[in-house]
């Protein structure tokens, strides 16, 4: 098991306390300290984030330390001289001459000493020219100017009770202006210049005050590069003699053009430095340098409530000095204020709905965890919208700026209409008219719901129109608006009617848009899908969902023709917000409803889960729980529902189980950081988690195993640190019974974890602590584990820590672990003893797995189990056990060889083929095949074989063969199982060869190989044979399958019963049906009695047999199939005697079994009713019944039955409009339903619409009936020239001679 140092992992429970202290702008440095305390910093000192400042007197974070008062680096502050004793040096200066005394010169050549140098800065240039020069030590510290405050995300409530309002900003600017002004009087007066050895670029020495005194930097904050701080000669290019007067330096860049050049280049961490040495040095800044200076405050790393304090402590500054803000300024000022706005307003959305789903059912509705609860008050406190309209109006009034770009009159004005700031919307609105700016087209849907949601219809459609004018002279190609919003504003639009009740006027709306979409044509058609989901959804739906109608929003998404992609993610919508609110039948209605797998699933499954765990309906919300952790996620997100589905089931006693849940879901969470502070943000959360955990099982009921406890404490190392005080309440409930229950890999762990504690002085608290480590050690010496280097070093400085208390115990110590280094295959953590036991009959060398070592068997065990579970779940079962192998890896494990063979051939059945050459890097990474080793070598028979399975299940027979090639190279074959899967697979990787010949091959290959055939292996051959009526050779192998003993299942019997009906031998098929039900192993299956039905049904047309094995089925308590209710319905419409009332009863049926009815049954009944009853009007009334009802899918057999039903009745006038209507809902065109529209246009002789459709086809969608269609086309109005070219194609494919047979003899026939 691999550890982190564990020196932190006592880490304290969850401090996320705000830390308090003003911190100061970006320029405050240089401003005294009684100007800092006394004067008001401007209204925007009442921001979110600027709220939390305790204004002291004395404290300030200098720009050239750290935020706690300490130096920046130790380097730095050992290599300054200390002259904070206001000796200028001279101390320093006297020492070193009273060491040259002492020295008498010692015959070295006179050096000049150096003072301290107060202040000093490299240009980027000169750094870069510069050798032997570290850059990042040259530098100030490239976040400090910028870094003004050590405030983190406030977690504390405390914090948000400190909002103060603030004065105005002119009079604050001009009350600090005037203090400026006698500071700057006094430091003129008072203070000596001191004169840089590297001044910027472009400035005089001679012209650079002194920044000592009262400008609040004291000598010791000052800052000199390294080469200019060490003992250099006087002939140095890095050092100069102090004197009063130094000649004026002329140079080509000055310091605005260093920022601009820094801001071009991306050089944002410089431009603080840069600013500040122009602060220091007297200069005014320009406008360019607060541009760059913004810049940096925005592009540098930082939360994005820091970066707008800064902007606005930097905004600030320029009032105070006068310095007239630009475009560009306010600009960048105000695009980021109010994007900020606009996601204080999402992330209180998001917070809102994470309450409803996740947080507690009181009056008060609290959110689950509580630092949700203090961010919640933070983002409420936010003002940064406010904040942006006073910068606008200061923006406007300007008389050197007349417009503003057009985003930011878009985001502003959308962020207006967010907030219900309508006065203002409208006022920033008409001055972007007056000044004719190009609008966004973004603005107008919230600008229309504002004024909805104050029933101002008038104005909302006053507003629609001015879009519509605009969108109609933008399609003519003027440039009068920036993007196109068409179908939000529709949707808008209509949201407006209905919140002004005027909902027959929405749908008139809605009607007119729909007409204008709809021109006949594909695009026009793809366009009004796109509208209709769109303005549906987002409109009429959302709608309903916003005056919590969800049974409402439910028929309208199940009543409009949707596309089936956004017919379910309104559903999916509907019912996570149904869940929400506690609509319980409409959600679960919802839910059923959907068909495909919307992208929005997983938090619909997640609302589900939450709405069940509230109802107290935890068995059902264990369903959803599974279904959502097989669904995509942000990793994130998942914290707040596994919470809550571990309490739910921690207080339903199952304690193991929830932590398991839980552990397996903090490991996914963690890896989906993409970046070290998601990571430290996910860490943080789930160290709160567990402490919310610890609470839960502190409680007296709460009884916990050790398992339970080892599974906690194991999910806290894993995140990176034991969470205080749980980990010690858990290590308390750990006795000797209890240790005695663990595995080795447990005792290690909790050994390690108690070596920690006791290293950190948590035995003095507890004295159990050292007699329970005591215990461990003696426990791991008796199991005789070898510990790694890490846990060895941790026990071993412990051990000399408790010496005094417990003496003998290192040497004891010691001597043990000498005598297991002695021993060459002592287990490594290893978590079953009995793993190791060898067989005392057979060789060590034949028993011998250089890898058992590292195995996990009960991991292994636990696996399997996982993927032997409910079959109907095997995805989920997959993805459990596949997290369960990742984190039996992360800790140094590995599974047994058959796990990886098993995951290997599960991931091949749910289509994973990525995850299955994934499995096998990870075995050769894992377990190497080593060939001297038989155990090694049978277990990578049983790898190898799987893959061969695996890409054959994939359809990648080539890759098989390379894999069977490697395993026959090792000395072993593929099991009969997986020569069964050759068989099986034939249909997959071609569709031309003779599947009955190939079946054989394969079979008698494996013979070849010395592979002993299995009952599947049989089958897979009796099957092949049947299918191509070969029923001799077929009969001859099911005889041959009982001469080698091995008796006939139930699937064997339905594979030869099939193949019987196939060939119409009835008498035979029902001897052996009655043979299998008499059999002494016989498993009742729906498949024998089925094929019997169908060949009572369609062959022999016999409805009172059909009915007879349909009784026989039902009195062995075999649940009928979808297909036997099939066969059910073409028995009563389409045998005699005509029983079509009961036909219409087989629904009613299925729905009482608790099954719904699909598509297929109802395409029996228009089979039926159009081809038998010849009723086409009967027949069109079913179909769009079936087309009309949410739960069946518009699935091709509807349309082949359709067309049946057609042609049947000579209406081939119709098949255009079916092949539009098919196109429109995006249904596949089948080899069958060509067929049939080819004989209905040949019926009349319409042989160019049918050639064309042929065409259509392709030939790799042809099957030999399509040929056969498309020849008797051809055939009937007497054109045998292209009917030969049709079964020449045919021929070339390579199909069996009985199937083209046929086919041939028509255009022999034809000739004759």
């Amino acid at each position: 098991m691999v550890f982190k140092p564990f020196t932190h992992l006592a880490r304290q429970s969850l401090g996320k306390t705000l830390t308090h202290g003003y911190a100061q702008s970006v320029v405050a440095a240089t401003q005294s300290s009684y100007a800092s305390s006394t004067t008001p910093f401007g209204s925007f000192s009442t921001h979110a984030a600027s709220k939390f400042n305790k204004h002291s007197s004395s404290q300030f974070h200098n720009t050239f330390q750290h935020p706690s008062g300490t130096k920046a680096s130790s380097g730095r502050q050992d290599s300054v001289p200390d002259t904070s004793r206001g000796d200028g040096g001279l101390a320093a200066y006297y020492e070193a001459w009273q060491k040259q005394q002492r020295n008498h010169g010692s015959g070295k050549e006179w050096k000049q000493f150096q003072f301290p140098l107060r202040i000093g800065w490299n240009a980027p240039i000169a750094l870069a020219d510069s050798k032997g020069i570290d850059k990042d030590n040259a530098l100030l510290r490239p976040d400090a100017l910028l870094e003004r405050s050590s405030l983190d995300r406030a977690y504390s409530t405390s914090a948000v009770d400190d909002i103060k309002k603030a004065e105005d900003v002119i009079a604050e600017a001009a009350a600090v202006s005037e203090v400026d002004e006698a500071i700057a009087k006094e430091i003129s007066t008072s203070q000596p210049r001191v004169l840089s050895s590297s001044p910027i670029p472009g400035i005089s020495a001679t012209s650079i005050p002194s920044g000592t005194g009262s400008s609040g930097i004291a000598p010791s904050d000052t800052y000199v590069s390294g080469p200019q701080r060490s003992n250099t000669t006087s002939s140095s290019p890095h050092s100069l003699p102090l004197t009063d007067v130094t000649p004026p330096t002329s140079h080509s860049l000055t310091p605005t053009d260093g920022i601009s050049h820094l801001q071009k280049t991306g050089h944002y961490a410089e431009i603080p430095a840069v600013f500040e040495s122009i602060l220091i040095r007297g200069i005014q800044p320009s406008i360019t340098d607060y541009n760059g200076l913004l810049a940096a405050a925005t592009v540098l790393p930082a939360a994005q409530y820091h970066v707008v304090s800064k902007a606005l402590n930097i905004y600030t500054d320029m009032l105070h000095r006068r310095v007239a803000p630009d475009a560009a300024f306010y600009t960048a000022l105000l695009e980021l204020l109010i994007r900020r706005a606009i996601e204080v307003y999402q992330t209180k959305i998001a917070m809102n709905v994470k309450r409803s789903r996740y947080g507690s059912s009181t009056p008060d509705s609290s959110f689950l965890l509580p630092s949700d609860e203090s961010e919640y008050a933070i983002l409420a406190a936010d003002d940064a919208l406010r904040h942006a309209i006073t910068v606008f109006d200061a923006a406007i009034s300007s008389s050197q700026i007349k417009a503003l770009p057009s985003d930011v009159y878009g985001l502003l004005i959308s962020a207006c209409a967010l907030y219900g700031y309508d006065e203002d919307m409208i006022r920033i609105h008409t001055h972007m008219e007056e000044n004719q700016v190009i609008p966004l087209a973004s603005m107008f849907p919230p600008m229309i719901e504002a004024f909805a949601r104050s029933e101002d219809l008038r104005t909302a459609m006053r507003c629609y129109d001015g879009y519509r004018t605009l969108a109609i002279q933008h399609d003519a190609g003027e440039e009068v608006l920036m993007g196109r919003y068409d179908y939000s504003v529709y949707a808008a639009v209509i949201k407006s009617y209905m919140k002004c009740g005027k909902s027959e006027a929405g749908n008139r709306f809605i009607k007119g848009i729909m007409e204008s979409f709809d021109n006949g044509t594909e695009e026009g058609k793809a366009r009004l899908d796109l509208a209709r989901d769109i303005i549906v959804t987002e409109g009429l739906i959302q709608y309903q969902i916003d005056v919590h109608q969800y049974a409402d929003a439910l028929h309208l998404a199940n009543t409009w023709s949707l596309t089936q992609s956004g017919r379910d993610k309104a559903l999916a919508h509907i019912c996570s917000q149904a869940a929400d609110y506690g609509d319980k039948p409409t959600a679960i209605k919802a839910y059923r409803s959907i068909r495909a797998i919307p992208t929005n699933m997983s938090v619909t499954a997640l609302s589900m889960m939450a709405m069940h765990i509230r109802y107290g309906e935890l068995s059902e919300a264990c369903n959803y729980w599974s279904v959502s952790i097989g669904l995509p996620h942000e990793g994130v997100s998942l914290i707040e529902p596994t919470t809550m589905y571990t309490v739910a089931v921690i207080t339903e006693g199952r304690i193991e189980e929830g932590l398991t849940h839980a552990r397996e879901a903090f490991a996914r969470i963690r890896t989906s950081a993409t970046t070290a502070a998601a990571r430290e943000q996910i860490k943080e959360k789930i160290d709160e988690v567990i402490e919310l955990f610890g609470k839960i099982l502190g409680l007296p009921q709460s009884k916990l195993s050790p398992q339970a406890v080892m599974n906690l404490l194991g999910a806290m190392t894993e995140n990176n640190g034991l969470v205080s005080p749980v980990s010690e309440q858990l290590l308390a409930g750990l006795g000797a019974p209890e240790i005695a229950t663990l595995d080795r890999h447990d005792t290690v762990l909790a050994l390690t974890i108690e070596a920690s504690l006791i290293s950190n002085g948590a035995f003095l608290q507890d004295v159990a602590h050292v007699a329970r480590f005591e215990h461990l050690l003696n426990v791991v010496m008796q199991q005789g584990v070898t510990l790694d280097e890490m846990t060895l070093e941790i026990v071993e400085r412990t051990l000399e820590q408790v010496e005094n208390q417990r003496p003998g115990l290192i040497a004891k110590w010691r001597n043990a672990h000498k005598v297991a280094e002695l021993s060459p295959h002592a287990p490594v953590l290893s978590r079953a003893a009995s793993s190791l036991a060898v067989n005392a009959t057979l060789s060590p060398a034949v028993t011998f797995d250089p890898y058992a070592g590292t195995t996990d068997h009960r991991g292994s065990s636990i696996i399997l189990d996982v993927l032997e579970k409910t079959p109907s779940r095997r995805s989920v079962n997959l993805d459990e056990a596949l997290s369960r192998f990742r984190n039996m890896r992360r800790i140094g494990r590995h599974p047994r060889y058959v796990v990886y063979a098993r995951l290997i051939n599960v991931a091949a059945l749910e289509g994973r083929a990525d995850t299955i050459f994934d499995l096998l890097g990870t075995a050769r990474q894992d377990v190497p095949l080593q060939s001297q080793y038989p155990l090694v070598r049978e277990g990578w028979s049983s790898i190898l074989d799987s893959m061969i399975g695996a890409c054959l299940t994939v359809g990648n027979r080539a890759t098989a063969s390379e894999f069977h090639q490697e395993l026959l190279q090792l000395g072993s074959t593929p099991s009969a199982n997986t020569f069964g899967l050759y068989i099986t697979t034939l249909k997959e990787s071609a569709q031309t060869l003779d599947e009955a010949n190939e079946a054989l091959k394969i079979f008698c290959r494996a013979k070849q190989e010395g592979v002993e055939p299995t009952s599947f292996l049989y089958n897979a051959l009796i099957g092949k044979l049947g299918k191509a009526r070969r029923i001799e050779d077929a009969y001859f192998y099911f005889s041959e399958m009982q001469r080698c003993g091995l008796r006939p299942t139930s699937v064997t019997y339905g594979t030869m019963i099939n193949a019987l009906c196939r060939v119409s031998d009835e008498r035979t098929a029902e001897t052996l049906f009655d043979e299998m039900e008499n059999m002494s192993n016989y498993k009742p299956r729906p498949a024998p009695y089925n094929s019997v039905m169908q060949y009572f049904q369609t062959t022999k047309r016999d409805g009172r047999k059909v009915l007879e094995y349909y009784t026989r089925m039902l009195s062995n308590k075999i649940q009928p199939t979808m297909h036997t209710y099939k066969l059910l319905i073409d028995t009563y419409a389409t045998l005699e005697p005509i029983n079509m009332p009961a036909a219409q009863g087989v629904l009613d049926t299925i729905r009482a079994s608790g099954q719904r009815p699909e598509a297929v049954h109802y395409a029996s009944l228009i089979h039926a009713k159009g081809c038998v009853l010849h009723d086409l009007a009967g027949a069109r009334t079913t179909f769009d019944e079936a087309l009309a009802n949410p739960e069946i899918r518009p699935y091709a057999c509807l349309y082949q039955a359709m067309f049946e039903s057609i042609v049947a009745n000579h209406h081939a006038e119709g098949i255009e409009g079916m092949l539009e209507n098919m196109a429109a809902r995006r249904v596949e065109l089948t080899a069958y339903i060509a067929n049939t529209v080819i004989h209905g246009w040949a019926t009349t002789e319409n042989i160019s619409k049918a050639q064309s459709l042929y065409q259509r086809m392709g030939m790799t969608k042809r099957e030999p009936s399509t040929y056969e269609a498309m020849a008797r086309a051809f055939l009937a109005v007497n054109d045998r020239q292209h009917a030969r070219e049709v079964v020449d194609e045919m021929l070339s494919r390579g199909y069996p001679a009985p199937v083209t047979r046929k086919v041939q003899a028509l255009l022999e026939h034809a000739g004759n």
